[in-house]
């Protein structure tokens, strides 16, 4: 899910068990509600446990963008739809370097 905050977001934020993970991590300039332009951080951001295991954190990170459903949409259409599946590939890897990432601060 896309996030936004005033102050850039740390890749790793913990709160008592919970894990927020970021990427994607840009500045964007929105307009506020009464049209004034600001300056704004925009992320990608799964909620997972901090105590999650490799498979786990990879999975909320992948199941955070991706619903299960269209998940095995991409892997079946990879013949007729290979750029998507592309895509998904590198973010499969994305998300298996961000859970190595945060296993390795451990």
């Amino acid at each position: 899910m896309k996030v936004y905050s005033q102050e850039q977001p740390d890749a790793y934020a913990v709160s008592g068990n919970e894990l927020r993970v970021h990427w994607n991590i840009t500045e964007v300039s929105k307009q506020d509600m009464d049209g004034n332009a600001e300056t704004v951080w925009e992320a990608n951001e799964s909620l997972c446990n901090r105590f999650d295991d490799r498979a786990t954190l990879i999975e909320n990170i992948i199941g955070s963008v991706h619903t299960p459903g269209a998940e095995i949409a991409l892997i079946n259409n990879q013949v007729s739809q290979p750029e998507a599946y592309a895509d998904y590939q590198a973010f499969r890897l994305q998300a298996k370097t961000l859970a190595d990432g945060w296993l390795a601060t451990k």
